[in-house]
């Protein structure tokens, strides 16, 4: 997380929604090391913040309702 400048660019290129930026903006860490992600770590964050992902994902998909 100490990379990210939260441009979202990567989230609107990725093909298959596998990257996505969650709601919580506020990183504010005691130390550098709480910013490093391991898989345990994406995956716990991953799963507190599917359900408002997913529907934020599914307001934003292309429909096939045009007139």
């Amino acid at each position: 997380m100490t990379k990210c400048i939260y441009c979202g660019f990567c989230q609107e290129s990725c093909p298959v929604d596998a990257i996505v930026e969650s709601p919580n903006a506020e990183y504010a860490t005691e130390t550098r090391e709480e910013l490093l992600y391991n898989k345990e770590k994406l995956l716990s964050n991953g799963d507190k913040w599917e359900p408002e992902l997913a529907a934020a994902i599914r307001a934003d998909a292309p429909t096939d309702n045009f007139p």
